[in-house]
């Protein structure tokens, strides 16, 4: 039972990277209530360019805030008096983004004598599945997927995890929207990659997994990117075919099937080794539907409780910051606590 008083209401907000959120989460002896969930999207601003500009999302998100605060409470039928606490992202990402939201949340704390937390960005993804699976069994593996982290945890409870491997370079999420800029198929490349690669009729030639001298277990994903690239310098054709190209498709679904297997791949060793019982897939590669089939597979054969957010909260989202919040002391003197773009986990 927690140590806090519940029912308990908590606004999450978040502007790590290129998303600002806000959502109105209630903490009950049941776990998380999803009250409002409220996100505004920069990819229209972004998708010329082919990935995150820092400073364009830093300035955006000032102009988003305040909005989508309102709206979250306006959803939620609530006020900032009513509520209970605030939790805010205190990091990692980009600074300008993070203290979007940071100064904000502290303000308001401030203004309305509230206790206020800052969260660690990957401990709100673990906490994206409570929503979902409140009474999920520990120790669990967490494979935590996105455009800026592809890293794997054990985890002994919500708020607690161990690092067992990360990727040496690039993130998978960047494999998927590098792809896409390549076939010119749009941004973020996630969901046209995964449209593509549903739609195709055969797979392309597979990609050949890295291998590390070392021995060391880790991820990467650069190889991979350039991979797709002299793919596509010796076909120039694809980067002007479009979606509907089956030659295009079938090189999507090759991409996507050698990501997802290689994510899961050290997961059921993995699992016997510290003895999990749940595997947590979260972070917006989780939305990839090769990937969710595949870790269904996996866990049932390796008799794994799954946990998957569903795709709006596989993404930076408000929701999951409030129910990570919601398990975390609030700070006594939030007001010198700072953002912190490179933050670690327990810092």
């Amino acid at each position: 039972m927690p140590s806090y008083t519940i029912p308990m209401l908590i606004l999450g907000l978040e502007s790590s990277c290129d998303d600002c959120s806000a959502a109105v989460v209630e903490e009950t002896a049941a776990g998380p209530v999803l009250r409002s969930l409220v996100r505004e999207s920069q990819d229209a601003i972004h998708g010329p360019f082919g990935g995150v500009v820092p400073e364009l999302a830093a300035r955006e998100h000032l102009l988003q805030v305040r909005a989508v605060m309102a709206a979250a409470l306006a959803q939620a039928g609530v006020g900032l008096t009513g509520l209970d606490r605030i939790a805010v992202t205190r990091g990692p990402g980009l600074v300008g983004s993070l203290l979007a939201t940071f100064s904000a949340s502290k303000a308001a704390a401030w203004r309305h004598g509230l206790p206020w937390v800052g969260v660690h960005h990957l401990l709100g993804h673990l906490n994206a599945a409570r929503f979902a699976a409140p009474d999920l069994p520990f120790p669990a593996l967490v494979l935590l997927v996105s455009g800026g982290h592809t890293h794997l945890y054990l985890a002994k409870d919500w708020t607690s995890l161990q690092l067992l491997q990360k990727t040496r370079d690039d993130a998978a999420g960047e494999a998927f929207d590098k792809t896409a800029r390549m076939l010119n198929l749009g941004y973020p490349g996630g969901p046209v990659v995964d449209a593509c690669a549903q739609a195709a009729p055969r797979t392309a030639e597979p990609f050949t997994p890295p291998k590390f001298r070392d021995g060391k277990a880790s991820w990467s994903f650069s190889g991979l990117k350039t991979g797709v690239k002299l793919r596509v310098e010796r076909n120039p054709r694809l980067a002007e075919a479009g979606a509907a190209d089956p030659e295009v498709q079938g090189l999507c679904r090759s991409l996507q099937e050698a990501i997802s297997t290689w994510l899961l791949k050290p997961l059921p060793a993995l699992a016997q080794e510290h003895s999990a019982r749940s595997l947590v897939i979260s972070g917006g590669v989780a939305c990839n539907s090769r990937l969710r089939s595949e870790a269904a597979r996996l866990a049932a054969r390796a008799g794994l409780r799954l946990a998957i957010p569903e795709p709006r909260l596989c993404t930076d989202n408000g929701a999951m910051i409030a129910a990570a919040g919601a398990l975390l002391t609030p700070e006594g003197d939030p007001w010198i606590q700072n953002a912190d773009a490179d933050l670690k986990l327990g810092a």
